[in-house]
């Protein structure tokens, strides 16, 4: 299931709870808050999103909503091939391979 289903995965997987993802977006922002350090917020979700959504449109939508071009490269390589990993806590998740 490891493989499948990261550990970091807070719902619809038995014994952990849909809340736990919202509380540790809580106590990273309080953390920023706290620090007086700016924050960003960035959750997608990518199943089935990827396979769906026409790439041109979503670039559209960024630079609608006023993203830069270095940002919209950046969900590009995300959305469209490449590795992903994340900071968990400071330290990274395992890389998950992202195609298109």
């Amino acid at each position: 299931m490891g493989k499948l289903i990261s550990p970091n995965q807070s719902a619809f997987v038995k014994g952990r709870l849909l809340v736990d993802g919202v509380l540790t977006v809580n106590e990273v922002v309080d953390l920023a808050k706290r620090a007086k350090q700016d924050c960003l917020i960035f959750k997608v979700d990518f199943e089935k999103a990827y396979d769906s959504v026409n790439w041109k449109f979503l670039q559209y939508m960024l630079r609608s909503f006023g993203f830069g071009e270095k940002w919209i490269s950046w969900m590009r390589s995300c959305v469209c091939a490449g590795n992903l990993s994340v900071l968990v806590n400071g330290s990274p998740t395992d890389e998950v391979n992202i195609a298109r």
